[in-house]
C-alpha cells in the first residue's frame, strides 16, 4: 500500500528543488538564444573548427544557419502515408525455454481519395535456436537490445512492403517510422560480429527505399537529443575540445547541462515550422551506405500550450531533394493536427502493433499448452507461478 501522508514533506522538497530548476533553466536559455545568434552568423567558421577539433561529444552537423526557420508549405493531395510500429513480448527469465513475440502493424491513408484504409498487423515468433542459427553465434541468453534491434529492423521491413504495395502511378508517398532511424542500441551488446550483422540489415532496407525513391522519414516525440545544444556549448567553450575564435566569453553564465535541443529551438519556431536541417554525429553512422545518414530538423507541432517540438529524422538523400524535404514537412504536419499533436498514421499504426496484458497472458498460456501437448515441460519460476495464482 502506498501511504500518501507519508509523501507530504517529499512533495515539498520536489515543488522547491522544481522552482529553482525553472530559473536556472530560463537563464540557461537566455544563453543559449546568444550563442544560438552568433553560431547563426559565422556558421561556416564554426562548422570548420568543429570539424578539425572533433570533439568527444556529438555535435550537430551544420547544412545551413542553425537558426534559420522555415514556413509549412502546401501538402500535396492526393497523397499516400503509410505507417507502421511494434510492439514486442520479451523473454520471460522466469519461463524456460526461452522466447519472445514481435508485433508489427502495417497502415496506409490514401488521402485526397475514397479508397480504403490499410489497417493490419502480423506477429512473429522467435526463439534462441531460430536466432542462433540466423546469426550463427551462440546465444545463452537474449538481451533485450537483441529483441529491440529485431524489432525496428521488421518495422523498417515492413515499412518497405507496405511502401511498395500501397504506391500509385504519379502520387506522391511518405512512409513514416515511430522513433529513430538511428541504432543507437545495438552498440554495447558485448558481441561485435552480431552489432555488425544486424546494422548491415537495417541499413539494407534503407537502401530500398533509396532505390525505389519512396521518401521516408521518422517522428521522434518529446525527444531527449543533445546535439544541437553540445554546438552551441562549443561555441561557448564548454566542451572539451578547443572553441572557434569567436567564443562567447562564459563567465558567470550558466552551463546549458541539462538543456536539450527542443528547448532552445522552441524560441524560434512558431506553430508550422521547421528549424534547420542538421546532420547527425553518431560514429555509428560511419557504418551507413553513404546517402543513407541520418539528417534530422524539428518541428513545432499543435497541441496545448503552443503544441511540442517533435524531431524528424531523414536519410541525407531524402534531405538534399528540397522537394522531398518539403513532403515530409508539409505531411507530417498535416498528420499532428490530424492526430491532435501526434501523426494520426503513427497512432493508428500503434493500436495496431500493441499488445495488451489480456493478450500477453493468453499468449503464455497457448505456449505453456503447446510445449505439454509435444511432450515438453515448460519450467517456470515459483515468483511467476505465484503472480498467477488467483488471490483470495
Amino acid at each position: 500500500m502506498l501511504n500518501l501522508r507519508q509523501l507530504h514533506d517529499q512533495l515539498d522538497d520536489f515543488e522547491e528543488q522544481q522552482a529553482k530548476r525553472q530559473n536556472r533553466r530560463t537563464a540557461q536559455r537566455d544563453r543559449a538564444g546568444a550563442l544560438l545568434d552568433v553560431c547563426h552568423e559565422h556558421w561556416r567558421e564554426v562548422r570548420d573548427a568543429v570539424g578539425t577539433a572533433q570533439p568527444r561529444r556529438l555535435v550537430a552537423k551544420m547544412r545551413e544557419p542553425p537558426a534559420a526557420t522555415h514556413a509549412a508549405p502546401e501538402r500535396p493531395s492526393p497523397i499516400t502515408v503509410v505507417a507502421t510500429d511494434g510492439s514486442q513480448i520479451y523473454p520471460d527469465r522466469h519461463v524456460e525455454p526461452p522466447f519472445f513475440l514481435l508485433n508489427v502493424s502495417q497502415v496506409g491513408f490514401q488521402y485526397g481519395t475514397t479508397e480504403e484504409a490499410l489497417l493490419d498487423s502480423t506477429p512473429s515468433l522467435h526463439f534462441r535456436e531460430q536466432l542462433a542459427a540466423r546469426f550463427d553465434a551462440p546465444l545463452d541468453t537474449i538481451p533485450a537490445e537483441l529483441v529491440s534491434a529485431l524489432r525496428d529492423e521488421l518495422e523498417l521491413s515492413q515499412l518497405l512492403d507496405v511502401a511498395t504495395t500501397a504506391r500509385v502511378s504519379g502520387r506522391p508517398l511518405l512512409a513514416l517510422a515511430d522513433g529513430t532511424l538511428i541504432r543507437w542500441m545495438i552498440r554495447g551488446m558485448d558481441n561485435e560480429a552480431l552489432e555488425e550483422d544486424l546494422i548491415a540489415r537495417y541499413t539494407e532496407h534503407l537502401e530500398g527505399f533509396r532505390e525505389a525513391n519512396l521518401a521516408l522519414a521518422s517522428y521522434v516525440s518529446m525527444p531527449a537529443s543533445t546535439e544541437v545544444v553540445n554546438l552551441l556549448r562549443f561555441v561557448g567553450g564548454d566542451l572539451d575540445a578547443a572553441a572557434p575564435s569567436i567564443s562567447v566569453d562564459a563567465a558567470d553564465t550558466p552551463q546549458l547541462d541539462g538543456l536539450l535541443d527542443r528547448h532552445v529551438l522552441a524560441t524560434i519556431l512558431k506553430p508550422g515550422e521547421r528549424s534547420a536541417v542538421f546532420g547527425s554525429a553518431s560514429h555509428i553512422q560511419g557504418e551507413y551506405p553513404t546517402g543513407t545518414d541520418i539528417a534530422f530538423f524539428y518541428l513545432r507541432v499543435p497541441g496545448p500550450s503552443e503544441g511540442e517540438l517533435g524531431r524528424v529524422e531523414v536519410p541525407r538523400w531524402v534531405a538534399e531533394d528540397s522537394a522531398l524535404l518539403d513532403r515530409v514537412h508539409a505531411t507530417i504536419l498535416q498528420e499532428c493536427r490530424k492526430g491532435e499533436g501526434y501523426p494520426l498514421a503513427l497512432s493508428e499504426a500503434h493500436e495496431r502493433a500493441v499488445v495488451r496484458r489480456a493478450e500477453r497472458e493468453a499468449f503464455f498460456r497457448i505456449m505453456e499448452r503447446r510445449l505439454r501437448d509435444t511432450g515438453l515441460d515448460p519450467t517456470g519460476s515459483g515468483k511467476r507461478r505465484s503472480k498467477q495464482r488467483p488471490r483470495a
